[in-house]
């Protein structure tokens, strides 16, 4: 017999009570988990304890020291498992309040408690019992010794090996942990990237739609425009001494006009790509919007003469200051009342009102015209949009007026809205803020 084996068997009795209740801490608070290893021992015989405390009470391992818990059933361990969740090492006995109590709280600490952490060194002093082979196979047991045969030495090499591979574990569920952490966060951020990818694919394909409409319908308002002035320079260059002086004049007036149409689609075109693409400048200033008002009628006259339309103005203030671009006002503007004059009947009125509010300039422009439908009103600000009315004298429209002016509008933090039924006329009114 092993020398030390009869000192302990001779002096079991002496340092009895030196030894820790079950499941009592160690006497040191102040020491945290981090310094220490946790071994819990799991046997019904109290010699088995004491052997252990006394063989193990000076380990050190990786510079920590052992805290050693004691319990004396299978209930008491499961109880002090789920008080200290990072045990390190498990001493368990195999036939304990039953034959096979050991082997119920291995499954217990696997499939119920899932520590799949924990190495569980399976002692018992019924070898037969407990064929080894079959015992760690079925219960995920790390090692099985027979109490006979776990002398000092034998103790302290099982129990080096199990911390060495429980330090290992631990290691490698915080690399496994820190990695799944980048994994999520990489996910997230691939998925955000994937989420502005195909917002962005999205804004791609109505641009590209956008394109398209826009190309189609360039290349068909330009295009009669310009067959009309190929035809009529064609026509004066080769019978130019055929043709009386007023009919070489009207031929020019009928270029002029289709320049014109040709002139006013490119600068629409042309200011919506600067306004969408941020590149129109705004200066907003406190301006009396009337004077500018007053301008846009006037040079609004001569085609409401042409058509025999009442062209009203209509103040009740000396002022109407409002915080404005002065280009975008006058654009704004033009583009309301040519267009009242344009979807109005001969001899009809188009009246302009301008009101001061509380904190606010408003306009509105009153048109006896047919008025748009439920359908229409839904698509009256959109680009390109083409709606039933159409001009009353045959004069142009691209379809992007209406479209510019609640973008002006809105780059001066105004608003523009429709007032109206079919056959009832329209009423576009505009307000802006004053201070």
């Amino acid at each position: 017999m092993n020398p030390k084996e009869d000192i302990l068997s001779d002096t079991e009795s002496l340092f009895a009570d030196d030894f820790d209740e079950p499941g009592a801490k160690d006497e040191d608070n102040s020491v945290s988990n981090e310094d220490i290893w946790e071994l819990l021992i799991v046997d019904d015989e109290e010699d088995v304890h004491q052997l252990t405390h006394f063989v193990l009470d000076d380990y050190v391992y990786q510079d920590k020291k052992l805290k050693l818990l004691s319990a004396y059933s299978a209930e008491e361990a499961k109880l002090l498992l789920e008080q200290n969740p990072n045990i390190a090492v498990i001493l368990l006995d195999v036939v304990m309040e039953t034959n096979d109590a050991g082997l119920k709280l291995v499954e217990h600490i696997r499939e119920i408690q899932h520590n799949h952490f924990v190495r569980i060194i399976l002692r018992t002093g019924q070898a037969g019992y407990a064929p080894e082979k079959q015992v760690i196979l079925k219960y995920d047991i790390n090692d099985y010794k027979n109490k006979t045969e776990l002398t000092d030495q034998k103790l302290f090499t099982v129990i080096t090996a199990s911390l060495r591979a429980y330090s290992d574990i631990i290691t490698i569920e915080s690399y496994r942990q820190h990695l799944e952490e980048k994994v999520a966060e990489r996910t997230r951020e691939l998925q955000k990237t994937n989420e502005a990818l195909v917002k962005l694919n999205e804004q791609l394909i109505q641009i590209n739609q956008e394109k398209n409409e826009f190309l189609g319908i360039a290349a068909h308002d330009l295009k009669n425009p310009l067959s009309s002035i190929q035809s009529l320079a064609n026509l004066t260059r080769t019978s130019f001494d055929d043709f009386p002086k007023q009919k070489l004049i009207d031929f020019s007036q009928m270029i002029e006009v289709s320049a014109n149409k040709m002139f006013n689609l490119i600068k629409n075109l042309l200011d919506v790509n600067a306004i969408e693409s941020g590149k129109m400048n705004f200066s907003l200033t406190q301006l009396d919007i009337f004077p500018f008002l007053q301008v846009v009628v006037e040079n609004n006259q001569g085609a409401a003469k042409s058509k025999k339309i009442g062209l009203q103005l209509h103040r009740e203030e000396e002022e109407y200051k409002a915080i404005i671009d002065e280009n975008a006002i006058l654009q704004v503007l033009d583009n309301l009342i040519s267009n009242a004059i344009k979807y109005s009947s001969h001899g009809k009125k188009v009246d302009i009102r301008i009101l001061k509010g509380e904190n606010t300039v408003c306009c509105e422009i009153q048109d006896e015209g047919p008025g748009l439908s439920e359908t229409d009103q839904e698509q009256l600000f959109m680009k390109f949009a083409r709606l039933t009315p159409r001009p009353t004298a045959d004069e142009h429209s691209t379809g992007l007026g209406l479209f510019i002016v609640q973008k002006l509008v809105n780059k001066m933090n105004g608003s523009v809205s429709y007032k109206g039924k079919l056959g009832q006329g329209s009423t576009f009114v505009i307000e802006f803020p004053s201070t």
